[in-house]
């Protein structure tokens, strides 16, 4: 299953995915953005610096879709992610 299929799926709620990426991007480099940063933007910033690989932002895109992936599969399992 997709992640985008599994985000419709949910509860029936959505999970902006370029929110859920850049939170986790937050904790995972320390940084607190400013209030109103927006996600999409500080994301594909991350993808333009150098030593970024692939694409930084594009990392944490992948994660937060994992992330969800996961949501899904505890729900689908009716368990509580711990």
């Amino acid at each position: 299953m997709s992640a985008e299929k599994a985000k419709r799926t949910l509860l029936g709620i959505e999970i902006p995915r370029d929110e859920l990426a850049f939170r986790i991007a937050q904790r995972c480099l320390g940084l607190n953005a400013p209030a109103g940063t927006n996600a999409t933007d500080a994301l594909n910033n991350m993808n333009m610096h150098p030593g970024a690989g692939n694409g930084m932002g594009e990392g944490f895109r992948s994660a937060a879709d994992a992330a969800v992936l996961y949501f899904y599969e505890c729900i689908n399992a009716g368990r509580q992610p711990s």
